[in-house]
């Protein structure tokens, strides 16, 4: 199997972990965390680590294959080129963030893209959940009310609470 390029196979092994560890490794992780709103990020950050499982089990399973077809070295090497081209678009795309509340990004990613369409779409959400909860508190008071019932709590608040209110543990 050993065609005299085990030199070569270690040399790209070494600079596909290099690549990887500065650009696709960390950014698959960070950029989903950052990019999506707090309303959605849950869900968003499901999808996005399902795509990357997907993703792992794809390269995994077809690593023998491409490699046995176009030798260790070729495919570390093919690998590491990748890894360096994420590398040098998330460099040169991915705008700074640093020192930016979470909460915040929603707002900044429209300020920077020119486009309100995502904002517009949470401020809705927003809203609608403001009136489910309402007809919804609406419904459950009791025909005839008592003078001494405890006052009921709304289900949503009736504003967003402040930015820093969601920062916890090393992000504070």
């Amino acid at each position: 199997c050993w065609d005299g390029t085990e030199g070569f196979a270690v040399f790209g092994l070494a600079l596909y972990l290099a690549f990887f560890s500065v650009g696709m490794g960390p950014g698959a992780w960070l950029i989903p965390s950052e990019v999506f709103s707090t309303m959605i990020r849950a869900k968003a950050m499901s999808v996005a680590t399902f795509m990357n499982r997907v993703t792992a089990t794809i390269i995994s399973s077809t690593f023998l294959s491409v490699a046995n077809a176009m030798s260790y070295a070729g495919f570390f090497i093919m690998m590491s080129l990748v890894c360096l081209i994420v590398l040098v678009w998330m460099f040169v795309y991915l705008p700074e963030t640093k020192g930016r509340p979470l909460e915040d990004m929603s707002r900044y990613f429209a300020e920077i893209t020119g486009d309100r369409s995502l904002l517009d779409a949470e401020e809705m959400l927003y809203r609608n959940g403001n009136d489910d909860a309402s007809s919804l508190e609406r419904e459950s008071r009791p025909a005839v009310e008592s003078t001494a019932r405890s006052p009921q709590r709304n289900l949503v608040p009736e504003k967003p609470p402040p930015e820093d209110a969601h920062i916890v543990g090393t992000m504070a």
